[in-house]
């Protein structure tokens, strides 16, 4: 059997989709800077089907990701290592953000080029590629929506997208493009290399110390937001497929939130009663930072459609699902 390999796969999306690869049999190679996954990953892994390989290394060291395809028959790739950066980060260590988003995605593909077994790349783009256009269009499509992205980390997933693109067409390894949206869900935690955690882990980290909480004045900014479970099926239907019909397809919820985060904190209420809620009042300052002061168009899901897959978890299931989650123990969330 052919391995998959996943770069930053002891990330926050990495690891869901390690552990849904292995839950289906496959051998995957996750390859960090960690010498191994955080807990519970590798009790909870070990229940499953298939193997799994930890192996350390840095995607900006060419050398070593040459020996790992050298030494293993590899058969798809997901260049998943990444620095999430806020501002700050991204003022103070620009060259950071550049060496591991983009010379560490053109280092994975060379090796992968070089290997000659590799039949799907599955490039990590994002919906930050959208930027500016994002707020000027209520509907964010991958033809008809430029890109203008603002952040350095959506200036880089959008080279990611472009150069990787280009090169696997000079170089033999056919690539498919997944802008994700925001998403949130289970082994989300601070890694170092995210800066700026979801809104609905932090409103449930409030929850469950039993906090009351002040959001922003209704009506909230639209913002589109995706379960990690939704997504990650959604990556394994580009992996899976056998000729992609599009080579850049939006990976999203494909709806607003806003108008039903009143319910969503209602769940989280529910089960912590000692959790409070309400409005900001008239120059009140918030006490939860949302992550848009701006409404934002809502990533289309038509192509992704194509591939045979469409979102399952709607807001309620995905508050449900996390809920759990954060209660098992033990468990990475809370930090």
């Amino acid at each position: 059997m052919d391995a998959i390999l996943v770069t930053g796969g002891a990330g926050f999306v990495g690891l869901n989709l390690v552990e849904a690869l292995l839950g289906r049999g496959e051998h995957v190679l996750v390859f960090g800077q960690e010498a191994a996954l955080p807990e519970p990953a590798p009790t909870r892994f070990a229940r499953l089907s298939g193997r799994l390989e930890v192996i350390q290394g840095d995607v900006r060291d060419a050398d070593t990701l040459r020996a790992v395809f050298k030494n293993r028959r590899i058969g798809a790739v997901f260049p998943f290592a990444a620095v999430t950066a806020g501002p700050a980060r991204e003022a103070a260590e620009p060259h950071l953000v550049l060496d591991v988003n983009l010379k560490g995605l053109v280092n994975t593909l060379q090796a992968a080029r070089d290997a000659g077994t590799v039949r799907r790349v599955v490039l990590p783009s994002s919906g930050a590629v959208y930027g500016e256009s994002a707020y000027a269009h209520p509907v964010l499509d991958e033809v008809a929506t430029p890109a203008v992205p603002i952040t350095l980390y959506g200036v880089t997933k959008y080279a990611v997208e472009r150069a990787g693109l280009r090169l696997c067409g000079h170089w033999g390894l056919d690539a498919v493009a997944a802008r994700i949206g925001a998403t949130f869900g289970p082994w989300e935690r601070d890694t170092g290399l995210r800066d700026t955690l979801s809104l609905h882990l932090r409103l449930a980290r409030a929850a469950m110390r039993g906090e009351a909480v002040v959001i922003p004045p209704a009506p909230l900014p639209a913002y589109d937001w995706t379960y990690v479970k939704d997504l990650v099926a959604g990556l394994l239907a580009l992996l899976d497929v056998e000729e992609p019909p599009h080579r850049v397809v939006n990976l999203a919820s494909g709806f607003d939130w806003a108008p039903v985060m009143a319910d969503c904190l209602e769940v989280l209420r529910q089960r912590f009663p000692r959790f409070a809620w309400r409005h900001a009042a008239p120059g009140e300052t918030p006490t939860i930072a949302w992550n848009e002061s701006r409404p934002r168009g809502v990533m289309a899901v038509q192509r992704a459609a194509d591939f045979g897959w469409r979102p399952r978890f709607g807001p309620a299931e995905a508050y449900a699902d996390n809920i759990g989650w954060l209660l098992a123990k033990p468990h990475p969330g809370l930090g």
